[in-house]
């Protein structure tokens, strides 16, 4: 009997330790015992939930084979209670279904054994708890409660299970460290000390961070300290039952999707419970663990065994950022009537902003304090209704227009109405502060514009454009020579920004939804290699591209990320040369855009006066608008029943699309659908049930639309696409118009109609498709 128990993460004399074992061992055997004594009762219960809620409407029927089958619900959850290694890895693993099973929880128990969670494009992501009693349990007892645990949830077991099959890879490629690091979810530290206590064990040098950690500052320090690779610990911005994490490669940037292939089929699905190692984090060595942070040790921090100072990379990614200011002058010069608040959302840019934002002499940024506590059950969000009575986990995602009117709400609670209207931006970032959201006041001759609202969320669209437009413009007065940049954006991003590169001579690039697509279109570039729609992969179109292209001028997209990736690096685990991180970074776009509203100041005007007078009233650009409404509105769907309902709607988009080009008159608030189109990549066709005939290099045989479907409005500019997210249950409707006729003296109108037209456009695809926007 091993002298090792991996359960708890901690060694003892062999006597103790084989006691230890022993009990577990015991545990095991009364538990497999019960299990096998009411196996073929659970089974029975099983199939006959499946069935009723296929036979009722409430499950696709790829759903239902899927789940039925020998690799569906009752065979995954039969793995998991017969696996002597579970209780091992977790001791409560077994106890806690068995007490799902005892309360009959067949919804629950489908949804967390339904499938193994999708390792995509950057890791994994999904439920930590089904309920939210189970949440608090892993708050408050860790991360070995007793809770219903399986391999569709984030778990200890799934993460470690992932993570030995990311470490087989990772070995395979002769890689040999990596940086680890977590955000403000709940127990997040204790989950990366799992994963690097597994690390460890398979002979790797972990650097670890020693608290929370913006994810970008972390695919900066990955190339920085020379890792091989990097995880974080987050969910991102999705709602507080939520972890995961976010895998690295050695440059900052996703694997590619070759690596990422070899990483599921070679290692990912060939790794069982058996393989799960681990060695205690305090007795790493010196060339075991090395601590990340500031220039000093935190106090009250558990360093484990470690007793040097950290790596201080708190102040390298800042000094790093502050390259990119292009008249540092000029904003220094205004940093005394500049005006900021800041709300981080409960998550880790709450240190970074603010050192940042002082940085240049900005004395004047009202901290949202109740929203600053990094706390991962994000207590400032209150669990809200949708107009329907549903329940709304409420996210802590900048971009959306709930978690901004919170973050305004707050605000003005704190500081006052009149004290909001004097603001020039209010900077947010998400827990691991990858994102940015920009919200400014509205004055009130304005409000008309904006829904009668005194504040506007500026959409990710409007503010990378204004951002664009800015260092273009101000490097061509500076004489720079675009003929070498290009600039890569995802397909749902605005087409504004591909206008302006244009405009100033710059090529640009669109990918599919996704920074691993941007990066990879920014690497071909880089290599030379072929850019064109036949890549079905990464590639959706281009232009103006040429052999001299060389330095990425920016990369974003929609969903509020965004970087510049600069030149060719020096070698292949480098940042591109005078650029920054491979993945997308809300400190690095919230610092560039102070420079903006620095300008702005400057000229003696807002930051939507700007927007006005070089977007809306460019010529060459026209006036562009863009919506973007997620189904369902408020929250997400749910489970394997939200899953068949996102199909549903799915089915009902790919029958109109038949109508369209059979003739019929399909119209959109009021528009005429032109045309339309469907995009297949092949990412999720398996993980919603189209397996048959499945070829990954293959794109005939692709079913699901995982990059949309769109309807075109009459030409390029004008279009709705339906596309379902990466990230959540949930679809998003992306919505683009343009209007030519355009003038300093009808923009206000336009403006108004404009939004009205957007509003119009939603509600007839809603009722189309059968999607009810206040449910």
């Amino acid at each position: 009997m091993s002298c090792r128990n991996l359960s708890d993460g901690t060694d003892r004399p062999d006597a103790e330790a084989g006691l230890s074992n022993c009990v577990e061992e015991l545990i095991y055997m009364d538990d497999l015992k019960t299990w096998q004594e009411i196996r073929a009762d659970v089974q029975k219960e099983l199939n006959a939930y499946l069935k009723h809620q296929y036979e009722s409407g409430q499950l696709d029927k790829l759903l239902y084979e899927k789940a039925t089958s020998d690799s569906g619900v009752f065979g995954n959850l039969t793995k998991w209670m017969e696996s002597p290694d579970l209780a091992r890895i977790s001791p409560n693993a077994h106890r806690g279904i068995l007490n799902a099973i005892d309360a009959n929880r067949w919804a629950d128990i489908n949804e967390a054994f339904f499938d193994e969670l999708a390792f995509g494009t950057g890791g994994i992501r999904g439920r930590t708890a089904i309920t939210d009693r189970e949440l608090e349990m892993l708050r408050d007892e860790g991360i070995h409660a007793p809770f219903l645990r399986g391999p569709n949830t984030i778990n200890d077991v799934v993460l470690l299970q992932k993570s030995a099959g990311v470490a087989k890879f990772a070995l395979n490629k002769g890689l040999k460290s990596v940086v680890i690091g977590y955000d403000s979810r709940i127990r997040g530290r204790d989950f990366a000390c799992a994963v690097s206590e597994l690390f460890i064990a398979y002979g790797f040098k972990v650097y670890l961070f020693d608290d929370i950690v913006p994810y970008p500052e972390l695919t900066f320090a990955i190339p920085t300290v020379h890792a091989d690779m990097g995880i974080l610990l987050s969910a991102s911005h999705n709602d507080r039952r939520y972890n995961g994490y976010k895998l690295t490669s050695g440059n900052g940037s996703q694997f590619s999707v070759m690596e990422r292939r070899q990483l599921l089929e070679d290692f990912i699905f060939k790794t069982g419970f058996d393989e799960i190692k681990s060695k205690n984090i305090n007795q790493a060595t010196d060339d075991e663990l090395v601590f990340l942070g500031g220039a000093d040790r935190l106090s009250g921090a558990d360093y484990y065994g470690f007793k040097g100072k950290p790596v201080d990379m708190h102040h390298k990614h800042f000094e790093h950022i502050r390259k990119f200011i292009l008249d540092g002058n000029m904003l220094r010069s205004q940093a005394k009537n500049l005006q900021l608040a800041f709300c981080a959302y409960h998550g880790a840019g709450r240190d970074a902003i603010p050192r940042l934002v002082n940085s240049f002499g900005i004395e004047r940024l009202d901290i949202i304090s109740k929203m600053h506590v990094a706390d991962g059950m994000f207590p400032a969000f209150d669990d809200l209704k949708s107009p329907k009575g549903k329940k709304v986990y409420q996210q802590p995602d900048p971009g959306d227009h709930l978690a901004a009117e919170k973050a305004v709400t707050e605000y003005i609670n704190e500081y006052g109405e009149k004290r909001f209207a004097e603001i020039d931006l209010l900077i947010g970032t998400d827990p691991d502060a990858d994102r940015l959201a920009c919200i400014v006041p509205v004055p009130e001759d304005r409000r008309e514009v904006y829904g009668g609202k005194n504040y506007t969320l500026l959409d990710a669209d409007t503010a990378w454009a204004i951002l664009l437009w800015y260092r273009m413009e101000r490097l061509k007065e500076a004489g720079d020579d675009f003929s070498k940049s290009f600039l890569v954006q995802s397909h749902t991003t605005t087409d504004v920004i591909p206008l302006l590169c244009e405009k100033y001579g710059i090529a640009w690039i669109k990918t599919w939804v996704g920074f691993a697509q941007l990066a990879a279109a920014v690497q071909r570039v880089w290599q030379g290699e072929e850019i064109s729609p036949e890549i079905y992969w990464t590639i959706h179109s281009s232009r103006g591209l040429t052999d001299s292209c060389s330095y990425n001028f920016a990369a974003l997209e929609q969903s509020n990320g965004f970087s510049i990736l600069g030149g060719k690096p020096p070698d292949e685990n480098s940042m591109g040369t005078d650029g920054h991180v491979r993945d997308k970074d809300g400190i690095f776009a919230a610092v560039l855009m102070l420079e903006v509203i620095a300008y702005a100041r400057s000229l003696g005007k807002s930051l939507l006066e700007l927007i006005d007078d070089h977007l809306y009233l460019e010529p060459a650009i026209g006036l562009i608008r863009t919506g973007y409404r997620p189904a369902p509105v408020f929250g997400q769907y749910e489970g394997m029943k939200g899953i068949s309902r996102k199909l549903a709607v799915l089915h009902q988009a790919e029958e109109l699309m038949d109508k369209v080009k059979s003739g019929a008159d399909v119209r959109f608030g009021g528009l005429k659908v032109t045309d339309c189109v469907v995009y297949r990549t092949g990412k999720y066709d398996t993980v919603h049930g189209f397996v048959e005939g499945f070829d990954p290099d293959d794109p005939s045989t692709f079913k699901f639309p995982d990059e949309g479907i769109r309807f075109f409005l009459g030409d390029e500019y004008n279009n709705l696409t339906i596309r379902p997210s990466g990230t959540s249950q949930s679809l998003r409707f992306h919505t683009q118009l343009r209007d030519t006729d355009v003038s300093k003296k009808n923009s206000k109108q336009k403006r108004i109609e404009i939004e009205r037209q957007l509003e119009a456009v939603y509600d007839d695809i809603g009722k189309l498709l059968g999607v009810d926007w206040d449910e």
